[in-house]
């Protein structure tokens, strides 16, 4: 079992990876001092995601960046990692973390020569041990839950969330978030601790806001401290945002509570996605939202503000089917390459990303969150997938990418 210690030496190396990644050592952050140098650091995670594993440079390679060819990976492969190893190397400090990457038998891997703290490593043994403990010692548990949960401040590796290999990883992470999130409120539920789980609830929103069972169990607490009328206002938001993002209804945990609370005893219905189960609904969403141009162009709008108000990038992106030259294709051909694009792009974006049919042969994709470089290797893979499993015939898919026009000088849809 790998051993963990916490934050505690101005010489020891620290890792984050959940919410935000970055290598600090002391008071400086490493990764920022060499931020340009992205390659290398994606090498870094991805030893580090998978330590202990010895792999050979091809495989890095093609399951970092899928869609270079290197014609000599295991000489590409030695430069990052020359460079990372500068990044690491602590000359106050011998031996230095740099050790932990291992070059053996044409293989590399990560091990832990030199002492360093990771948060995953942390966050697990917390929740771990609070799992194994939560039946005899339930206050020690709590405290350990609450330790684990505060380290994890968001998905693990967040800026990677287009790389295929990292999503296993995030998914483990999360689902381990989660569970620490239900046992903790389990054992403060025993204690009648309810104020204590309507802020664990508060803080687990900020993470997962589309967790149902979260809001179960914050509707359960309000309803048992007696906060009836704001039970009744968190169902009617939680419930029309659930079906407005992803086309979800209430389940039948849900609308026990919301009866509970007593809303069905008045001559009208409260409750807009009860109204809603009423009308006919749209399945919920697998992968990112279509709508339309006017839809789009509001969406449009409302990210100019996000951004501009919280600094948060978003990137513009235009997909073109054309014929030679930028042609128009003919009409009946572009329906089905369309239609096809489509599904592909619907299924290759976030849920919640947001993309329209701006004219017969054209796709916009909104993508907050994501830099140039990013997003340009979305459009890449869209384009690979779509290659795979359909033929363009004689046109062409061309990619563009800027960022948001500023508000006072919008005028790209005008």
């Amino acid at each position: 079992m790998v051993q963990v210690q916490k934050v505690n030496s101005k010489a020891e190396v620290n890792i984050y990876t959940l919410g935000k990644f970055y290598v600090s050592r002391g008071n400086v952050v490493i990764s920022e001092i060499s931020s340009r140098s992205r390659r290398m650091w994606d090498v870094f995670k991805y030893l580090l995601s998978f330590r202990e594993q010895s792999i050979n440079p091809e495989d890095i390679l093609q399951r970092i960046w899928p869609e270079k060819d290197y014609s000599d990976p295991g000489t590409a492969m030695r430069a990052q990692v020359f460079r990372l190893r500068q990044a690491l190397k602590n000359e106050d400090a011998e031996p230095s973390i740099s050790d932990n990457i291992v070059f053996s038998q044409g293989s590399y891997r990560w091990e832990y020569k030199v002492e360093c703290w990771i948060d995953v490593d942390q966050f697990e043994a917390y929740s771990r041990e609070a799992d194994n403990i939560r039946a005899s010692e339930p206050n020690q548990a709590i405290n350990l839950y609450r330790q684990a949960i505060s380290l994890y401040k968001g998905k693990y590796l967040p800026e990677s969330t287009y790389n295929d290999w990292s999503e296993p990883l995030r998914a483990y992470y999360h689902d381990i978030y989660l569970d620490a999130v239900y046992s903790l409120a389990d054992l403060l539920k025993s204690k009648s601790a309810y104020s204590d789980i309507i802020k664990l609830c508060e803080q687990a929103f900020a993470i997962d806001y589309y967790d149902e069972n979260i809001h179960v169990i914050m509707l359960e607490a309000l309803i048992a401290e007696g906060h009836t009328t704001r039970a009744r206002a968190h169902y009617n938001e939680v419930t029309s945002a659930f079906y407005r993002e992803m086309g979800v209804k209430p389940s039948d945990e849900m609308k026990k509570l919301y009866r509970q609370v007593g809303l069905e005893t008045g001559s009208f219905e409260l409750d807009l996605s009860t109204i809603q189960e009423n009308l006919k609904s749209k399945k919920a969403a697998s992968g990112a939202y279509f709508c339309d141009s006017e839809m789009f162009r509001y969406f449009y709008k409302l990210e100019q503000l996000r951004s501009e108000r919280n600094d948060h990038p978003v990137l513009l992106c235009l997909i073109t089917i054309a014929a030679g030259n930028y042609a128009k294709p003919p009409t009946e051909q572009l329906k089905g390459v369309m239609h096809n694009l489509k599904n592909v792009i619907m299924n290759s974006l976030r849920k919640g990303d947001l993309f329209a049919a701006w004219n017969e042969a054209q796709f916009l994709l909104l993508l907050p969150g994501l830099n140039r470089e990013q997003a340009m290797m979305v459009l890449e893979r869209i384009e690979k997938v779509f290659h795979r499993k359909y033929t363009l015939h004689d046109l062409v898919i061309h990619k563009k990418i800027e960022s948001l026009y500023p508000l006072e000088g919008d005028s790209h849809f005008n």
